[in-house]
């Protein structure tokens, strides 16, 4: 399939795609999704201003953990998914995809409060911030709570107040509201099961459908060709395709949680162990391990004070018994029949290749 030239361009210069790496593409959306998104939260600060000067910091904190980082996937799947179907309007669907990474910025806040991870991208969580500048962690907590709240809020006003039509704009918030519920009831289970002595893969697989399909993945998919104007069969195939995607990548996240660089992640490596988080790289350990592994497993995983060899000893487990091996192949098996079904479907050629080609990253990134 050949590469056409790139839409999507900063204000200073086109880009080719016969010339361009995907990871060039990727950070060129990345530059003008930022660029939207840190003068609309700019905008919404300039409103706290008759509140208090406490507002305003707490603001300037908001702003400053949404522009550290990341790929902005999301906010690129919903532009890709709009241009699959053929829709044209470039500014308007890139000014419209921040409100995925609007709700991404509030589920990271509310996770990292419930899983009491002190680092995300590289700095202090949220309500580790707002702790350290107030000196109380239980403000902190209450203000993490808030935030996230109101950047909840602020995604669904990017779609409301966009310029797509009425009907397209309301079945694009309906999406967004209903994978907002599915995430939430995907977090839940993750809790529950953390507390379960025993978990099945399809128990695992159920809860990643619900917590990382249905926003990460699924959700700007189907919005972007909601407000394409897609048919029904079309946002068929993108909420399937979405599903298999969200499941590599969550299978692959899991993976670099226990084997990826803590730098490059920007948060702890070891903290899924720690807080003994359900993965199919422990389920898989657990059902396959000898009794004497199966102690260390049981000894280690959940335990709050894990040392550097504990972490070690659980990851050579993981790698005798076959669990990354497996874990690899499982997400391998996603990515195969999702590339298939996307193949299958026709969209437009250039958003179709680079989804093919994001489809391969999701399993071969690093971070």
């Amino acid at each position: 399939m050949k590469r056409t030239k790139l839409k999507l361009k900063n204000q200073n210069s086109k880009i080719k795609n016969s010339n361009t790496s995907f990871e060039l593409e990727v950070k060129e959306y990345k530059f003008r999704i930022e660029e939207f998104l840190k003068g609309y939260l700019e905008g919404e600060k300039k409103k706290l201003a008759s509140i208090s000067p406490a507002s305003l910091q707490i603001m300037d904190f908001v702003i400053e953990f949404c522009m550290r980082g990341g790929k902005r996937l999301r906010a690129v799947l919903l532009i890709k998914g709009y241009e699959a179907v053929g829709g044209k309007k470039e500014t308007e669907i890139v000014h419209t995809s921040i409100c995925m990474e609007l709700m991404e910025a509030f589920l990271l806040i509310h996770d990292d409060i419930i899983d009491n991870d002190p680092i995300r991208r590289g700095g202090p969580s949220f309500h580790k911030l707002v702790e350290e500048w107030k000196k109380d962690k239980a403000f902190g907590v209450s203000a993490g709570i808030m935030a996230g709240d109101m950047l909840s809020n602020l995604g669904a006003s990017v779609i409301l107040s966009s310029k797509f039509g009425e009907g397209c704009k309301l079945g694009a918030l309906k999406e967004y509201n209903e994978s907002l519920l599915s995430c939430f009831q995907g977090e839940l289970y993750d809790v529950i099961l953390e507390n379960e002595n025993k978990v099945s893969e399809a128990q695992l697989l159920k809860m990643i459908g619900l917590k990382t399909s249905s926003y990460t993945t699924v959700a700007p998919l189907v919005m972007g060709a909601i407000l394409g104007g897609a048919t029904d069969a079309k946002i068929k195939v993108f909420r399937e395709f979405g599903i298999l995607l969200g499941a590599a990548f969550q299978i692959t996240d899991d993976i670099l949680g226990s084997f990826g660089e803590e730098k490059k992640l920007g948060k702890p490596v070891n903290s899924d162990i720690r807080q003994g988080k359900k993965t199919l790289l422990s389920i898989y350990a657990l059902d396959n391990a000898s009794s004497s592994e199966t102690k260390v497993l049981k000894r280690n995983l959940g335990n709050k004070n894990l040392t550097e060899k504990d972490f070690d000893d659980v990851r050579e487990i993981f790698i005798k018994t076959g669990a990354l091996d497996y874990a690899k192949s499982k997400a391998r098996g996603y990515i195969s029949k999702a590339k298939n079904l996307l193949i299958s479907a026709k969209f437009e050629s250039e958003p179709t290749e680079f989804l093919l080609e994001l489809s391969d990253f999701m399993i071969t990134r690093k971070l």
